[in-house]
């Protein structure tokens, strides 16, 4: 704002250069020339060094398995030195060390490739039956159960749940359809598993407690899903009404 020169004495306002009042002849103070400021532009964002950057998602998520595998290496060493301390041999720390082992690859795969789903499923089937395989051949060093029983649970399990990832991801509208998906394969897979350990243990293909987990589960599942098409209908429904009254 523009400052007008003024007399100190009586208050009247004067001229500009004018030196004395003319109505007192005092002389007129005179103002500072303005200064033109000009506004300084925002600094510029500090570049941080390396290592005080924050992480990404990505670089937290291979920290927390960098982690993981050091402090799952610390029980590992001292069970195995535990054991081979008395008489240089390991007997029973090879049962640790395996389960150390599956939960390390159990974690690794979730950690390493989060937003690849298949290879997510694949390496944790694979984790389970390496497990399994170490546990049924360190029990007498010959594999018994393991490719009759073990090796087609694995499979199933791994097939329904890929399914399940499949169907779901699949939905459009997610709600009460996830909750009927999960029963479905819940029940689903019991039966295989029944038909699976009823055919390896009495040679034949039956059905026994399987029913009494399939019929709950297909039942709650299908009026899950009624429920969910119910309100998506309604839904729709009342979007096209408002679209049309222009709502």
């Amino acid at each position: 704002m523009k400052k007008v020169p003024y007399c100190s004495k009586c208050g009247v306002e004067v001229n500009l250069g004018i030196i004395n009042c003319p109505l007192c002849t005092k002389p007129i103070q005179k103002f500072d020339e303005e200064k033109i400021t000009i506004q300084e532009k925002y600094p510029d964002e500090p570049v941080l060094e390396p290592d005080k950057r924050p992480m990404s998602v990505r670089q937290k998520q291979l920290r927390a398995w960098e982690i993981l595998g050091v402090t799952l290496l610390i029980p590992f060493f001292i069970v195995v030195f535990t054991d081979l301390i008395p008489d240089a041999t390991v007997s029973w720390a090879k049962w640790p060390m395996i389960s150390l082992l599956l939960v390390w690859l159990l974690a690794t795969f979730p950690l390493v490739f989060p937003k690849r789903p298949v290879i997510v499923i694949l390496g944790e089937a694979s984790s389970i039956m390496l497990f399994l395989i170490l546990v049924d051949y360190f029990d007498n060093l010959q594999f018994d159960w393991f490719y009759q029983i073990a090796l087609s649970i694995i499979a199933l399990v791994t097939g329904i749940f890929s399914i399940l990832v499949f169907v779901s991801n699949r939905a459009k509208i997610k709600g009460f359809n996830i909750a009927a998906y999960i029963l479905f394969t819940i029940g689903i897979g019991n039966l295989c598993l029944d038909l699976i350990i009823m055919s390896s243990i009495r040679g034949q293909v039956t059905i026994t407690w399987s029913l009494f987990v399939l019929v709950p589960t297909m039942l709650i599942g299908g009026f899950l899903l009624y429920l969910h098409h119910r309100f998506t209908r309604n839904t729709d429904l009342a979007n096209n009404i408002k679209r049309k009254l222009h709502f």
